[in-house]
């Protein structure tokens, strides 16, 4: 044992001081106060959020939403699992993703669908995959797979992480696109995660240049690629009016909380997580009369938002796929930007919290915006986590084992191991 007692002690002072100083938050007028800022958030100029409809907190009883009729009796969910990134000895940086499309009612036939994609990225020219650039059918044609290659002339540093990137948003969007064509007109789809590719828009919007070298993945033909994909994802949802979301479960974002402390002064919140759920808790507490009464029967949800602008880094750009200049659509600009609302369910005693992303161009309008968070909500109040977001998750996972086995497959190319695989061996997850 490495903690003796004294040790035990003090970080239990440590973690008394850490819960005192968390119930310093801010009195519920004061927080009505600064959620009537969300309005109208302006930068510079430039619109960042806006609320949609009336501004403000609803609460449903699940016992009664479950009562209702499911207003898309069809419900398909996406999910891409992933090998995380695995460096070999030679240079070369693989991952391999695997994505699937679920449906509720179960469609064994879209099910068994699948599309793997594997990404490379060398620095030295002497690696290349073996890649044509088209798709390779296999499983009686229920499935296929890519390989593409990352341009070492756009990637200077992060390869790791570019190379997940890449393999996930491009199973994904490449899943979807090529399922969309079976999807009922009765449907809705639910992406697992964020609505679009973020973390390939913050590079598509960030000149970012290093001491040790830069991302210019604006111009890589693959990135391009990825980016039109999601637009064209959209254009086929609004077209056919098959309304499409993508279900955030760890919402992490700060950009909120820190254009309100710029125009309120500091707040106690470190993430947009913890000041909507904060909003969303103290009303809840308020119609329970009780701080430590925790109503498993309700969900508090807040308004529409429309965030039709975000920081990358220091700038304010769009908040869409469009960022890059090279996309082509079919709509508005502003029908692809983002807009959301959170919802707050009880699950084991706990307050969780969820993002609800949609396309603005589904939700500018009243009636389609009442019907799209009416079928959330009835997703939440009858499964917690919607069912077929569950399905997809299970089948598109890569677990443990099956990486193990992927990274044997590469065994004629030795693997470089760093020490985290010799102390915690090869299945330590990427961060």
């Amino acid at each position: 044992m490495t903690l003796e007692p004294v040790h035990m002690k003090e970080i239990s002072d440590i973690a008394a001081g850490i819960e005192h100083a968390a119930t310093d938050e801010k009195e519920p007028e004061e927080l009505k106060e600064i959620y009537e800022m969300l309005r109208e958030l302006k930068i510079n100029d430039k619109l960042f959020l806006q609320a949609v409809g009336r501004l403000g907190k609803r609460t449903i009883d699940i016992r009664e939403m479950c009562l209702k009729e499911d207003l898309y009796p069809i419900t398909y969910s996406s999910d891409s699992g992933s090998t995380n990134p695995i460096l070999l000895e030679n240079g070369l940086f693989l991952d391999v993703c695997h994505a699937a499309l679920a449906s509720t009612p179960t469609d064994l036939n879209l099910h068994r669908k699948r599309t793997i994609v594997c990404t490379g990225f060398t620095a030295g020219p002497k690696t290349k995959l073996s890649s044509t650039g088209e798709w390779k059918y296999f499983d009686d044609g229920f499935c296929r797979s890519k390989v593409i290659q990352i341009d070492p002339a756009y990637l200077e540093i992060r390869a790791g992480r570019m190379v997940h990137d890449y393999s996930i948003y491009t199973s994904e969007s490449e899943h979807i696109l090529w399922l969309q064509p079976e999807m009922d007109s009765n449907g809705f789809l639910i992406m697992d995660g964020p609505l679009y590719p973020r973390q390939l828009m913050f590079w598509f919007g960030t000149d970012l240049d290093e001491t040790f070298g830069k991302i210019r993945i604006q111009h890589e033909r693959n990135a391009q690629k990825i980016m039109q994909n999601y637009t064209d994802i959209v254009d086929f949802h609004l077209k056919t009016n098959i309304p499409v979301v993508g279900f955030v479960k760890t919402p992490s974002e700060t950009q909120i909380v820190k254009v309100l402390s710029e125009k309120y002064g500091k707040l106690p919140w470190a993430t947009d997580t913890q000041f909507f759920k904060s909003f969303l808790k103290s009303e809840t507490e308020n119609e329970n009369h009780s701080e430590n009464t925790v109503n498993r029967f309700k969900i508090s949800y807040t308004n529409w938002f429309w965030q039709p602008n975000q920081f990358y880094g220091n700038d304010i750009k769009e908040n869409s796929p469009l960022i890059a200049d090279s996309i082509e659509s079919d709509r508005d600009s502003a029908d692809y930007t983002v807009s959301f609302f959170m919802v707050m369910v009880t699950i084991d005693g706990n307050h969780i919290l969820f993002k609800i992303e949609c396309p603005y161009g589904f939700i500018k309008e009243e009636n389609t915006r009442r019907r799209i968070t009416e079928k959330v909500l009835y997703e939440l109040s009858a499964h917690s986590v919607p069912e077929s977001l569950i399905k997809a998750d299970t089948m598109a996972k890569i677990n443990n084992n099956e990486k193990t086995e992927i990274k044997n497959l590469f065994s004629k190319i030795m693997i470089d191991k760093s020490y985290n695989n010799t102390r915690w061996g090869d299945n330590y997850e990427y961060e």
